[in-house]
């Protein structure tokens, strides 16, 4: 939202004006946003959203005593009266003896997180993929809800002892339900967390979703049972945000599903997608800053608890073999395709990590070069799923997930469940022989990852219930053998 040069000459500003009201020491955090989005729905706009804001931050040290003072001000006056306030804040306090020493000049891996065309993009480049996407729907004679996000967030950290540690990311996504005007079909598309404008296609997504609705009516009912799965990138993305937590299992992090005591911070995901629209969270809602936490966590609202991933991973030891040779998870920082920070936990650079290797732990606990919510990537391949299905002989296509919760269990770690939706086909010999009823699953990543089979072309997604793209991945289909559905759902 603002360049490295603008957010330069306001730390400087306040650097001087600090430093001139007698600060031995000053630490800065600015951030900035834009978060907006289109959305949709009966094949027709119903919300244009758009939220502004920025934000200043100074500590100031004199002597062993600290203040700090906040504002969304940033004109000359309101930078010098958050300083002021910051040391006479400071001038009140206590001593602390134990504060740290300030980090000096970091170097970074240089990569460009906001490219002009994503920066720009605004409500009417929306509007025409809006129209693209209605246009053909109303062609297939499906109606169309959908949601189009937009995020241009930066976040500068400086200090008075030559500390910038700044980063801007700009991307955008595209969500879209598809659905019969019977409620007879529904179909699931979409991308999140896209950098490059031109990837995305909505006419493609929409096409996929379109087609998806009119072959999911008419589903046949079939017993639940253990069945080869092929996971399109959202289900993968979803299934695969129940485990990032074990890599550093005392650290906390939600997002797989559970959120004991009520419903999730956007309860809207499973209650629209429950009324056939896409779910999509508010263009204003809470996306996590650059580095940032969220949505990534251990599993279903586990915690520390039974079947949690602190049980789970305490005995386990780097160079211990967990999951399928066709298991590999990075923190790829500092690749050209996804929104990232390079900025890691206190201001130091970030640094590319490799969590698993052909399913052998590689690095987990505290003290990493990033965190598992920073450039997320699952390896994978060429294959598209038209691809793995070919090479399938029965089995299931899976579009979506929804409403995942944590089901803590003795004999199985990190053990979830969850439903399928917006599309769920039964593959027998290589081809799609036609839509099956929805399924209730109960399955752990420990597990699933463990009895992978192939792995396609991986893509960015959001790993999160929402679709706010603030913990965007590069994610593959997967096929998984053993996959438990326990019971046949009623969702469409």
């Amino acid at each position: 939202m603002i360049t490295r040069e603008e957010a330069k000459s306001v730390v400087d500003k306040i650097l001087n004006m600090a430093g001139g009201a007698k600060a031995d020491a000053v630490e800065i955090n600015l951030t900035a946003g834009e978060r907006s989005g289109t959305r949709w729905a009966n094949s027709s706009i119903t919300t244009n959203l758009v939220q502004f804001d920025r934000n200043a931050t100074v500590t100031v040290r004199i002597g062993q005593k600290t203040g700090n003072a906040s504002t969304r001000d940033w004109s000359d006056g309101g930078l010098q009266k958050m300083c002021d306030e910051a040391v006479e804040e400071a001038g009140k306090a206590t001593d602390s003896p134990n504060l740290p020493e300030l980090l000096g000049a970091q170097e970074y891996i240089p990569v460009d997180g906001a490219l002009q065309d994503a920066i720009t993009f605004g409500p009417l480049e929306r509007a025409r993929l809006v129209r693209d996407s209605i246009d053909l729907a109303q062609k297939k004679g499906v109606l169309g809800a959908g949601y189009i996000p937009k995020n241009d967030l930066t976040t500068c950290n400086a200090n008075s002892k030559g500390l910038f540690a700044y980063y801007r990311t700009a991307d955008i996504g595209f969500i879209l339900t598809c659905r019969m005007a019977d409620g007879s079909g529904s179909g699931w598309s979409g991308t999140m967390g896209i950098k490059d404008v031109r990837m995305l296609d909505a006419k493609a997504l929409t096409e996929v979703a379109a087609n998806k609705a009119l072959k999911s009516r008419k589903a046949k009912a079939i017993e639940p049972g253990r069945y080869t799965v092929i996971l399109e990138p959202r289900a993968n993305a979803r299934f695969l945000s129940l485990m990032t937590g074990i890599f550093n299992p005392n650290g906390g992090g939600g997002g797989g599903g559970g959120f004991p005591g009520g419903p999730p911070p956007d309860a809207a995901a499973g209650a629209a997608g429950a009324a056939g629209a896409t779910g999509a969270g508010a263009a204003g809602a809470a996306v996590s800053p650059p580095g940032g936490g969220g949505g990534g966590g251990g599993g279903g609202g586990f915690g520390g608890g039974i079947g949690g991933p602190g049980e789970y991973m305490a005995k386990k030891k780097v160079g211990d073999k967990l999951f399928s040779d066709l298991f590999t998870l990075k923190s790829d920082v500092g690749n050209a395709m996804l929104r990232q920070s390079t900025i890691g936990p206190d201001n130091k650079p970030a640094k590319p990590v490799t969590w698993v290797d052909k399913g052998v732990l590689t690095a987990m606990g505290p003290n990493q070069g990033a965190g598992t919510n920073q450039s997320l990537s699952q390896e994978g391949s060429n294959l598209s799923v038209e691809d793995m299905i070919k090479s399938t002989r029965r089995g299931l296509l899976v579009t979506s997930f929804w409403y995942i919760r944590g089901v803590p269990s003795q004999e199985q770690p990190l053990l979830n469940t969850g439903m399928t939706r917006d599309g769920l086909f039964l593959i027998e010999n290589g081809e799609l022989a036609g839509p099956v009823q929805n399924f209730r699953w109960n399955m752990s990543p420990i597990v699933g990852y463990s009895n992978l089979t192939l792995v396609g072309k991986p893509v960015p997604m959001e790993t999160g219930e929402a679709f706010g793209s603030g913990n965007a991945a590069l994610v593959p289909p997967v096929r998984i053998e053993e996959f438990y559905m326990t019971s046949v759902s009623p969702a469409v």
